[in-house]
């Protein structure tokens, strides 16, 4: 199967909530990880991330 192919077989609306059903204790074990999955990369991508992310960020400055 081509990278084309495989990706118009992806569920978009179950990848969609799948991401917006993250949590930031989901959130929060992604960051303690050394190495991540595909749900932690979800969770780092979430809405639930954004607020820990900028504290995050602006601690880093």
């Amino acid at each position: 199967m081509s990278f084309s192919e495989r990706w118009q077989a992806l569920e978009w609306d179950d990848i969609r909530l799948s991401v917006y059903s993250k949590t930031t204790a989901d959130v929060e074990r992604a960051l303690a990880k050394r190495k991540l999955d595909l749900a932690d990369f979800k969770a780092l991508i979430s809405p639930a991330a954004e607020p820990i992310l900028n504290r995050w960020r602006s601690v880093q400055r």
